[in-house]
């Protein structure tokens, strides 16, 4: 038996075909955005030429399927994974960026990620290496450490001397130190080091050990002096972490040019031949360091005998530093001083005016009062036994008050303390948002955070020492740049 359709009733049914194909497509879309995509995209580089991809589980899908491709092709690679979030990758390109995603069975492509093979090349897909330290073993060599970065095959370490454009490129290394040879005695040099999937770490100094000037360690502190005879004393000083030597200079209080003693690995260092009854200066430096603030001893008088073996002179105290700061208030501390009895504290404004004597501590601390808001000052201290140490630098903030600000124009911004001792500090912005960006000396830009309150915590304990600018924008055409020194 056949059936016939007439020719009203064709159309009818070619319609209804059509709905029912465009049903299923659209059942078939629905489905597949029915959950969300993969996220926490990672790669974990295994050799120079592979990589292990992973990302988060979807509830409810059956499969994951990733593409990737080299990061300047148009053509993706395909590959279906299974039930399962990882994917080990093989035979890629050494030093080569790739871009990749993954979806799930239910879900459209997630958003593209990069990573870089194992090698030379440059990568953003993890962190640069931090904590970069540098060890003196000789004059012509150091040991160079820095942390490690989950993910990272292998690290590569330029270095150059300090007054030269050219690096050196030591590596791929395995591992998170590597020591350098033949280097030149006396000499500042400069290094950095990247991971296989980072971009090079800010750059790093250190002092090759003799008697060049470096900054890549503290100043030696707690200078001694004890009277061994009217003609001799013996001097000391505290240990330096990564110091190779010690090298110490002094002079008549009445003259300028300095005596330098060759340089010693020990932490004493008996002077003789000095004239009886009289005073002199002198200071020290590791070899990774600058000199110390100067010190003073006075001579036995001659008749006073000999081996009086008292200390008759001692180093200003050390360590200063400006615990916390308040509109009319701040309060600093100090290193104690083995022998001192007490100390004497006195502050002024910075650009100019007397001391003013806070008073006599028997305590490595005191409180400054009577402050004015919004002004800079500088401390200083010294021992009973000892002359005054250096100023200290910082300033209040602004009280703050609920006025709503006008036309005039607006607050100065501030950051406190400065310089930043422990890695925090704190800003005082004109405004209750904005933003504040951390560059260094060259500009480039290490860190932006947004600024949603006139008083916002920074974290500075990334940066290594030296001098940094903070931009903070409150508006289109409201920005201030402040000078901030970094000195852990």
């Amino acid at each position: 038996m056949y059936t016939t359709f007439s020719t009203t009733t064709r159309p009818f049914l070619t319609g209804l075909l059509f709905l029912l194909t465009f049903s299923a497509s659209l059942w078939q879309g629905l489905q597949a955005q029915a959950c969300s995509q993969p996220s926490n995209l990672n790669a974990a580089n295994l050799t120079t030429t592979s990589v292990r991809l992973s990302w988060s589980a979807i509830q409810g899908a059956v499969g994951y399927t990733v593409q990737y491709r080299l990061n300047t092709a148009a053509v993706w690679t395909t590959v279906n994974v299974g039930n399962t979030t990882t994917r080990t990758l093989t035979g890629l390109a050494a030093s080569t960026v790739y871009s990749w995603r993954v979806k799930a069975s239910c879900s459209t492509y997630s958003s593209v990620a990069v990573f870089n093979t194992g090698g030379s090349g440059n990568n953003t897909s993890c962190s640069q290496p931090s904590n970069l330290n540098a060890v003196n073993l000789s004059p012509t060599s150091v040991r160079l450490s820095w942390s490690a970065i989950q993910g990272a095959f292998n690290y590569t370490v330029q270095y150059r001397l300090s007054t030269t454009a050219a690096w050196t490129t030591v590596g791929p290394v395995s591992g998170t130190t590597t020591t350098l040879t033949g280097l030149a005695a006396s000499t500042v040099y400069n290094w950095r080091v990247k991971a296989s999937c980072s971009t090079y770490s800010s750059v790093a100094s250190f002092n090759t050990g003799g008697s060049g000037n470096n900054t890549s360690c503290s100043q030696p502190s707690n200078l001694n002096a004890v009277n061994l005879s009217p003609t001799s004393v013996r001097l000391s000083w505290s240990a330096i972490q990564g110091a190779f030597n010690y090298t110490v200079q002094y002079r008549l209080s009445t003259t300028a040019a300095w005596t330098t003693q060759p340089a010693t690995t020990g932490l004493t260092l008996t002077l003789s031949a000095l004239q009886s009854g009289v005073q002199y200066q002198w200071r020290v430096k590791a070899s990774c360091s600058t000199y110390s603030s100067v010190a003073v001893f006075t001579t036995l008088s001659n008749g006073t005998g000999t081996g009086g073996g008292g200390s008759t002179s001692c180093s200003a105290p050390s360590n200063t530093n400006t615990v916390s700061v308040f509109s009319s208030s701040a309060v600093v501390e100090w290193e104690a001083n083995p022998g001192a009895a007490n100390y004497t504290v006195q502050y002024r404004r910075e650009l100019g005016g007397s001391y003013i004597t806070v008073g006599t501590f028997t305590a490595a601390t005191a409180t400054i009062a009577g402050l004015q808001a919004g002004t800079e000052y500088v401390w200083r201290v010294k021992a009973n036994c000892s002359p005054y140490g250096s100023d200290v630098q910082f300033a209040t903030p602004f009280a703050l008050v609920a006025a709503p600000q006008t036309d005039a124009a607006p607050a100065a911004a501030m950051v406190y303390p400065n310089p930043v001792r422990n890695g925090m500090a704190t800003l005082v912005a004109p405004a209750a948002e904005g933003t504040a960006t951390v560059m260094d000396v060259s500009g480039r830009v290490l860190h932006t955070q947004v600024v949603l309150d006139v008083q916002t915590q920074l974290d500075l304990s990334a940066l290594q020492n030296g001098i940094y600018f903070v931009r903070i924008q409150s508006g289109p055409d409201a920005a201030q740049t402040i000078r901030i020194v970094v000195a852990h």
